[in-house]
């Protein structure tokens, strides 16, 4: 009688500890390596009622984190400064819309990629300049500004030849990688 009460109380206990998905099982800050505790540091004493998924996101960011240079850990750390500054209305919208950059199409995502990146090569002062004119118009000028680059961006993509010169351009950055 014993013995068939001890199989059933284990049993039953191996049941409760199965019951429980493994992805929602929560991991144990003191299975964390002592890298990943002090990376995750400020975590610690809300560790245990994240969920598992949101852990794991975690363990991947100190993972790259690692991985880091010097520079780049302090690059991030004024961005972060800086996204902690901002209202959470201001978060929000920034959230909205990488939310929608993210559902573009690729080439489209390319397409802004590339302006951005023309855009930072820009002169300090040049890049000023645009964003104070920018700023300086009114919705309805913004729009016509939008509308007009984009019609000579569609002009340039279309121009004769300019595909063969593009096909070329990427052959030879291939070649040199």
């Amino acid at each position: 009688m014993r013995t068939s009460c001890r199989c059933i109380l284990l049993i039953l206990a191996l049941g409760v500890s199965i019951s429980l998905p493994a992805a929602e099982q929560s991991l144990q800050w003191n299975n964390l390596s002592a890298e990943e505790r002090e990376v995750l540091g400020p975590f610690q004493d809300q560790w245990s009622t994240l969920s598992r998924q949101r852990q794991q996101r975690l363990r991947r960011g100190a993972a790259r984190w690692k991985n880091l240079s010097a520079q780049q850990r302090q690059q991030f750390k004024g961005r972060y400064k800086r996204w902690k500054e901002l209202t959470p209305e201001q978060r929000a919208n920034i959230r909205e819309r990488f939310q929608r950059f993210r559902a573009l199409p690729e080439s489209s995502q390319q397409r802004i990629l590339g302006a951005r990146k023309r855009f930072q090569n820009l002169p300090p002062a040049e890049r000023q300049r645009l964003r104070e004119r920018f700023r300086n118009m009114s919705p309805e000028e913004r729009q016509r500004f939008q509308r007009e680059f984009r019609r000579k961006q569609q002009q340039l993509r279309n121009q004769p030849g300019r595909r063969d010169k593009e096909r070329r351009r990427g052959a030879a950055k291939e070649q040199n990688q």
